[in-house]
């Protein structure tokens, strides 16, 4: 049997510009989420499942303001929101 593991690095990421669900719980599933630290530029992926129940219907820039860097330490992440693109 063959595994097929595809890459996110290849892919970029488009960013629907000026959009913001509002709150979490309302983004569709098929919107990709990437939380960027301003500090130091990294970027990953944003696992939705890792959102604690109770935080699940909080406002976007409430999750912001809780987001800590795994890079750096600071505490000044975004959340993007969009899809990968094929190369």
């Amino acid at each position: 049997m063959r595994t097929f593991v595809w890459h996110k690095k290849m892919s970029r990421f488009l960013e629907i510009k000026d959009w913001s669900p509002g709150y979490l719980n309302v983004t569709p599933q098929h919107v990709t989420i990437l939380a960027r630290c301003e500090s130091c530029g990294t970027e990953r992926e944003f696992d939705r499942q890792a959102v604690p129940r109770e935080m699940m219907h909080s406002l976007v820039m409430d999750i912001e303001s809780r987001l800590r860097c795994k890079t750096c330490g600071a505490k000044a992440g975004r959340l993007r929101f969009g899809s990968y693109l094929d190369d």
